[in-house]
């Protein structure tokens, strides 16, 4: 691997804690934990190139890369500060949660917690569509499968490391293809029928990135099949857009569990009536929530 470089996030930015979320899915897909680090495959300039991200002192980040151009290190660092971004600052949020007991006990475990994103907003919608309406870890199996089918990868020291579908692959694709993803026929139809509109222009959703959230959240919702939950995670995997998604039913469950002390799912409005308080911090504590149920639901399983 060569050096590309190192990098200084916002603090607080607890390396160690991104390391331990991504070490919980069961079956990891893009984005890598293993032997201490971060893995990632990028596309730069139509070239695949593997990342490792380490811990460096003081707080920054030591980037080196598989497969990058040694003479123009920029595209990567680009690149990869997309799907890391490191200039986020949750100060406000921070002093929101300390200022209420009871989302600071919640939250207090996952201060400094590093946002990660998909690479493009196709990348997130796509996610976001396998997803519906299934359990967590079986779309976490879907999407696996999805990237290993695709063949996008770097091997390394003998381990394949992925990225994501291109809209052209899935577009060429036909429901017979992406019968052992076993999500519905309809959501099938509607994955292929979303990466032909992008391969055919009809779809620009990378020119999503420039405008309003509400106005890329109406878009979205404007494709048939695309709702709320649907519409609210992609723009959040890809963009950091804040919608709290109150028909996800881990979050209701991980709300009635951390604010309420119960079993079970609450209604969205009951979930929606919790977070109002925090105002321009819900949809971070909505997230910040989520993922303490990652951290207290799902077992750690090292270098996979």
């Amino acid at each position: 691997m060569i050096a590309i470089g190192t990098l200084q996030p916002a603090q607080p930015y607890n390396f160690a804690l991104l390391l331990d979320i991504l070490s919980r899915f069961a079956y990891p897909t893009l984005d890598y934990a293993r032997d201490g680090a971060y893995w990632r495959v990028l596309r730069v300039g139509g070239t695949l190139v593997l990342v490792r991200v380490t811990a460096g002192e003081n707080g920054d980040l030591n980037i080196h890369s598989v497969g990058a151009d040694t003479q123009n290190k920029t595209p990567v660092i680009d690149a990869l500060t997309r799907v890391l971004p490191l200039d986020i600052n949750r100060a406000g949020f921070e002093q929101t949660a300390r200022a209420d007991a009871q989302l600071w006990s919640v939250v207090e475990p996952l201060i400094g917690l590093p946002e990660w994103r998909t690479a493009s907003l196709w990348e997130g919608l796509a996610q976001a569509i396998i997803e519906q309406q299934i359990a967590w870890v079986a779309a976490q199996k879907a999407q696996h499968w999805l990237v290993e089918w695709a063949g996008n990868c770097i091997e390394h020291e003998g381990h394949r490391y992925y990225a994501f579908p291109t809209p052209a692959q899935i577009a060429a694709a036909t429901v017979e293809d992406l019968k052992p993803l076993k999500i519905t026929f309809k959501r099938m139809a509607l994955l292929i029928e979303v990466a032909q509109q992008v391969e055919n222009g009809v779809l620009d959703l990378e020119s999503l990135r420039d405008v309003e959230a509400d106005t890329a959240y109406q878009r979205l919702l404007s494709i048939k099949g695309i709702g709320h939950w649907t519409a609210a995670v992609a723009l959040g995997r890809a963009f950091g857009h804040g919608y709290v998604t109150h028909n996800d039913v881990a979050l209701q469950a991980a709300v009635n569990r951390y604010f309420y002390g119960g079993t079970g799912r609450i209604p969205a409005e009951q979930l929606i009536a919790t977070f109002a308080p925090y105002g321009e911090h819900a949809a971070t504590a909505a997230h910040y929530t989520l993922m303490r149920w990652v951290l207290d639901m799902y077992p750690r399983v090292e270098n996979r």
